[in-house]
């Protein structure tokens, strides 16, 4: 979906200092072809504006960051590949004040940054012109702080990297926090591959996003690779470093998968993360081919979430239905996403919808009389929460955004049927692989694909500030 434009080249330009012009030698362009699939058209968010950066579209990062966890200490080079949306001269990134900068360079060029709170401005050498590309190197080392959120979700109050007192460290980030852990255009509009080394003490494991291409050793240390040839929204990407062993499993058509489990949680966590292959083959029978290269879960925090590839999960978080619910979202959120935090239900919603559609499939009771249930509770939700479309903005992910939407899909269910309601979302899930979407996308894609005007339905569910139907 992606259309790859042709590069602006940059010529000789000029600098002014001090209101004296001096000539600059420009440097030598940098090839974005390779990263083509990693291009995105960046926007500015309605809900959280403070995060990301629309003039830049990232379309590579290579991580490499070793973790020390005798002093909780990071240490990274982050190497940006990115292009220009627009003609700038300066490149501003989300990257967190507990990281202390060591070296930047732009395009081989060693520059001084600035900094404010979490926000990193890079001077360029010269201007670059729309869809010029530049390649920007950023060394830095510390102790990383998650960032406090002020959201009334518990498990969402502090995002991004956080060390424990064991050493280990973890860091998810949903709706932003990726910048705890390395300078980022920490919004979901820009996508990006990534390259991820994670260097750790021999006897512990580094584990990212996207598929494990191995480990090596050297001088008491072990490094661990990860790549992501489809693109990555940053609040699905994962850093979490521990003792974790290996587990290797096969999924359909000989998918593979990697498990990371502590030793000591093996015992309970294992045998729920060995139903992987069982729920992906549940999932691509309602919405066909998984996304993606290769699967994996980590336990490792008291929360759940679907960080590409690798999903995350711990605690009572740990039981099928919630890793049906994380897989799910390798197809709803995560292969298809949504551009801005306004549409998050896009995720929520399909995630939602099928897990208690296995609930119905595998436990007493029908899909109806869950969602008759379901109803129930969701008008409080909305009352307390806001409507799915429009909800309060420090209740971010609250439970309105995963009921009302899942109710709102019944409905269409109901309306065309089951046979045209799965050809629909497999699809939608299918059609628009490696796309950011939005409400509009949504609601006229619906409406071509049914022949029907599903417009007043979508929106009634997405804004109404009381329950549809009541």
């Amino acid at each position: 979906m992606r259309r790859l434009s042709i590069f602006v080249l940059a010529a000789a330009l000029t600098a002014t200092s001090g209101g004296t012009a001096s000539a600059v030698t420009a440097s030598p362009p940098v090839d974005l072809t390779p990263y083509a699939k990693g291009r995105s058209q960046p926007v500015e968010d309605p809900v959280y504006p403070a995060y990301g950066n629309p003039s830049i579209d990232v379309l590579h990062y290579d991580l490499k960051l070793g973790w020390k966890p005798s002093a909780h200490t990071l240490t990274g080079t982050a190497t940006l590949t990115l292009r220009a949306v627009e003609p700038i001269s300066e490149i501003r990134l989300d990257f967190g004040h507990a990281l202390k900068i060591d070296k930047v360079t732009v395009d081989g060029r060693a520059v001084k940054p600035q900094r404010r709170k979490d926000d990193l401005t890079i001077p360029l050498p010269a201007q670059l012109a729309a869809d010029q590309g530049a390649r920007v190197v950023v060394r830095y080392h510390g102790v990383p702080e998650p960032h406090t959120s002020g959201q009334r979700r518990y498990d969402l109050r502090y995002l991004g990297a956080q060390p424990q007192f064991d050493g280990s460290i973890w860091a998810l980030q949903e709706p932003y926090g990726a910048f705890t852990w390395f300078p980022v255009n920490d919004h979901p509009s820009d996508e990006a591959l990534y390259d991820v080394a994670i260097t750790v003490p021999k006897g512990w494991a580094g584990v990212a996003h996207g598929t494990y291409r191995g480990r090596s050793e050297k001088g008491g240390k072990a490094t661990y690779l990860w790549r992501s040839t489809d693109p990555v929204a940053s609040y699905l990407t994962l850093f979490t470093a521990d003792r974790y062993r290996l587990h290797r499993d096969k999924g359909p058509r000989g998918l593979p998968i990697t498990y990371w489990i502590r030793p000591g949680d093996a015992r309970t966590a294992l045998p729920v993360a060995r139903r992987t292959p069982e729920l992906i083959r549940w999932m691509e029978k309602r919405v066909g081919p998984y996304p993606f290269p290769s699967a994996g879960l980590v336990s490792t925090s008291e929360t759940g979430m679907e960080t590409q590839q690798m999903i995350t999960l711990g605690g009572e978080y740990l039981k099928p239905s919630v890793v049906l619910h994380e897989l799910a979202h390798q197809w709803f959120g995560d292969s298809v996403g949504p551009r801005t935090w306004k549409d998050v239900w896009l995720n929520e919603g399909f995630a939602m919808y099928f897990e208690l559609q296995w609930h119905a499939d595998h436990e007493p009771g029908t899909m109806d009389e869950l969602m008759a249930d379901v109803r129930v509770h969701e008008r409080d939700l909305r009352k307390r929460q806001g409507p799915p479309g429009d909800y309060r903005r420090d209740w971010f992910a609250g439970s309105n955004i995963y009921y009302g939407p899942a109710l709102m899909l019944h409905e269409i269910r109901e309306r065309i049927g089951d046979e045209r309601f799965f050809a629909m979302t497999r699809a939608w899930a299918q059609e628009h692989r490696n796309t950011g979407q939005d409400r509009a996308s949504f609601t006229a894609w619906v409406n071509h694909h049914t022949g029907e005007d599903f417009t007043a339905l979508i929106d009634d569910w997405l804004d109404s500030k009381t329950s549809p139907k009541d």
